[in-house]
């Protein structure tokens, strides 16, 4: 088999370096220099001090790392002539939502003048990793197969934990904000594209959606591309993380074309279950028992990766492999969420106020988003 074409894309919080909190002044001035360094690769998100970044077609993850590696420096460099840094987190650790504003655009407008508050409140940013799959395969029982293994993937981008200035008590609290929105987290079960057209159609015809870019899942068929869509990582500080995640996805996508598909897949209490894994991965991140989805045995989160691992290891490029020893590793030690934990109480331990032990979070994941040397050991 040919090795699965992909793109990714990064979001990013602007921040302002004196007050470490998301950007409000010069946010435009940044956004014509990132225009005319990075062109159509850099895009406005759905708040002004937020921005994506997006690869052309890739088909490696060192051609990966090419690209964001060049567009994190770019970006930081710009931020830096308008006294600001860049900073990738599943959320800001001193955003303030009700300061935040929202992006002057057509699109923008008419998502918050749908959801209003919801909308409003999603100061967040993502991962997203596209990945292609071949012509004439159905890719909405792809989806179904690898839905039960998304909070494994969850749990290895989760960098999150704080909200509105505070911890928050989750490892991602990104995705407690995501279920706000209808749409959006773990996809209803179809039984193939067929079904799912059908479920479109019912949806924009009665306008409950503009289009199907509307429905917002953790995972779904991209409208403008033959690909499936993983959305459901937290933004990652370390390009390592990206990358791993973006290649373990490619791996288990590749991996569920090839194999024959289970009934377990299609069992309605594999969806109630990976809910529950879900929640465990947004509460714990990759701490915990999780509930292996086939077996319905408990796991750790480390058995249960491995066991993944073992099934698409093969799928993985020669050039790749270091991506799952660095997914054990993560397993091992922590990811972002705990280190972020870490830093707080550490500072706070040593006598720093609130503020200021979040002022050091913050200048960490900007050293680690610009890929400072000393910030990139796992």
């Amino acid at each position: 088999m040919t090795q699965s074409t992909f793109g990714i894309e990064e979001e990013y919080f602007l921040t302002d370096l004196t007050s470490r909190q998301v950007a409000r002044r010069n946010v435009e001035a940044f956004a014509t220099a990132c225009q005319y360094e990075l062109g159509e690769r850099v895009t406005r998100e759905m708040f002004a001090a937020q921005f994506e970044v997006v690869t052309p077609v890739l088909h490696s993850l060192t051609d990966a790392r090419q690209c964001l590696e060049g567009a994190r420096r770019t970006m930081a460099r710009l931020a830096r002539e308008f006294d600001c840094g860049v900073l990738a987190a599943g959320t800001h650790p001193l955003g303030q939502w009700r300061r935040v504003r929202a992006t002057d655009m057509p699109r923008y407008r008419a998502i918050f003048d749908d959801y209003r508050m919801v909308a409003s409140r999603s100061v967040l940013a993502g991962l997203h990793v596209h990945v292609g799959v071949a012509e004439g395969v159905d890719r909405i029982r792809l989806m179904n197969r690898l839905t039960p293994w998304l909070p494994l993937l969850l749990g290895l981008s989760a960098s999150s934990p704080f909200w509105n200035g505070r911890p928050s008590g989750l490892m991602s609290y990104r995705q407690a904000v995501c279920d706000e929105w209808p749409r959006m987290g773990i996809p209803d079960h179809f039984a193939d594209e067929a079904e799912y057209q059908r479920y479109v159609q019912v949806m924009t015809d009665t306008g409950c959606i503009r289009s199907a870019a509307n429905l917002w899942w953790n995972i779904r068929p991209s409208l403008r591309y033959p690909t499936l869509e993983l959305r459901i990582a937290d933004a990652c500080p370390r390009l390592d993380d990206a990358l791993c995640l973006a290649g373990l996805f490619r791996a288990m996508v590749e991996h569920v074309q090839l194999t024959p598909h289970h009934a377990w897949c299609d069992d309605p209490l594999t969806r109630v279950l990976t809910l529950e894994n879900r929640w465990r991965a947004k509460r714990q991140g990759l701490r915990g028992l999780f509930i292996e989805p086939a077996s319905q045995r408990l796991l750790t989160f480390a058995t249960w990766l491995e066991e993944v691992l073992e099934r698409i290891a093969t799928l993985v490029p020669a050039s790749d492999r270091w991506i799952l020893e660095h997914a054990r590793n993560l397993a091992l030690h922590g990811g972002s969420a705990e280190a972020q934990l870490a830093e707080y109480r550490g500072a706070r331990a040593n006598g720093l106020e609130h503020g200021e032990a979040l002022h050091q979070v913050v200048d960490s994941l900007m050293a680690q988003t610009e890929l400072h040397p000393s910030q990139q050991l796992a």
